[in-house]
């Protein structure tokens, strides 16, 4: 594991505080389950994952930096997806003492989809260890993401998600590859105990390098392939009393809600005008004159 420390400051880590709403009790602890899973729940409760920077600009980029990433999320209350979440993420872990590195992830998409089977190292997410056990912590996988740390246990538990929805890490290969895969571990996710598990991605415990994720993000930023560039996404968990209990989802144009059951439309957005509105009021996601003018003439612009 990397022993080298966060390009956070003190400073910096108080405003992120602040962002994310940390109760004051929690500023000051050593690193353990409970502030690890508080940090977790507030993040993903504040900072939304949104690839808003690939569409609403003229020149698509996403730096990994992390001053960038610090502008992005603390100062301008933006969000970013996986790989600036928990890189940013990680970052803060590092600040606060915890034992962490990060390790890429293969996406698992299903036969319907436009590449099913396993994608290249498309995700990203970070292993914590603890009193000797290590935790998944992953804030930018989306909707379907966990919303608590999860210990890496052979023996799989099943953990209640939101509403009906319940996750579990499973070790061991998976169909589509060849043998020797044993060490692989899959987080997997169901709706309902009468829905079968689906596969979101797999992952194996080696460290993953900064320029690691820069390939990663530079292909799902720029390739035509990647439906993140052709498919805008807005996604923040909803937080009560400390605890997740559902998510608002913008996709394209249609705003919905998931209040612990199943989602529900509540809007279709037919102008730009409508879904900036939404944006803004919804995610705290205020666009400058400059980046509003870049969703001009681009696939996802709504011309209505």
């Amino acid at each position: 594991m990397t022993t080298s420390t966060s390009e956070l400051n003190a400073d910096q880590i108080n405003q992120y505080f602040t962002r994310i709403e940390l109760p004051i009790k929690f500023h000051n602890v050593s690193p353990n389950l409970e502030l690890l899973t508080t940090l977790h729940v507030h993040h993903i409760s504040s900072i939304p994952y949104e690839n808003a920077a690939l569409h609403y600009t003229t020149k698509p980029h996403i730096s990994l930096a992390i001053p960038d990433l610090y502008h992005k999320f603390v100062e301008r209350s933006r969000g970013g997806y996986c790989m600036e979440n928990n890189i940013f993420f990680h970052h803060v872990l590092r600040f606060l003492g915890f034992q962490v590195y990060l390790t890429g992830a293969r996406l698992y998409r299903e036969s319907t989809s436009s590449l099913p089977g396993w994608s290249g190292w498309e995700h990203s997410v970070n292993i914590i260890t603890i009193d000797g056990i290590k935790y998944l912590s992953d804030v930018g996988y989306g909707g379907d993401g966990p919303g608590m740390p999860m210990p890496l246990i052979k023996q799989s538990t099943i953990i209640h998600n939101i509403g009906t929805q319940e996750i579990r890490l499973l070790h061991g290969s998976m169909p589509g590859l060849v043998e020797g895969h044993e060490d692989l571990w899959t987080f997997q996710f169901r709706n309902s105990v009468e829905k079968p598990w689906r596969c979101g991605y797999g992952f194996y415990e080696l460290e993953f390098f900064q320029r690691d994720f820069e390939i990663s993000s530079f292909y799902c930023s720029q390739n035509p392939a990647c439906f993140l560039t052709f498919n805008l996404l807005v996604m923040r968990f909803l937080r009560d009393e400390g605890k997740v209990y559902g998510k608002v989802i913008l996709e394209q144009n249609k705003l919905k809600e998931n209040l612990g059951g199943k989602s529900v439309l509540v809007q279709t957005c037919q102008t730009e005008a409508e879904r900036q509105k939404v944006l803004s009021d919804r995610f705290g996601i205020v666009l400058t004159a400059e980046e509003r003018s870049g969703i001009v003439g681009r696939s996802t612009a709504l011309t209505g």
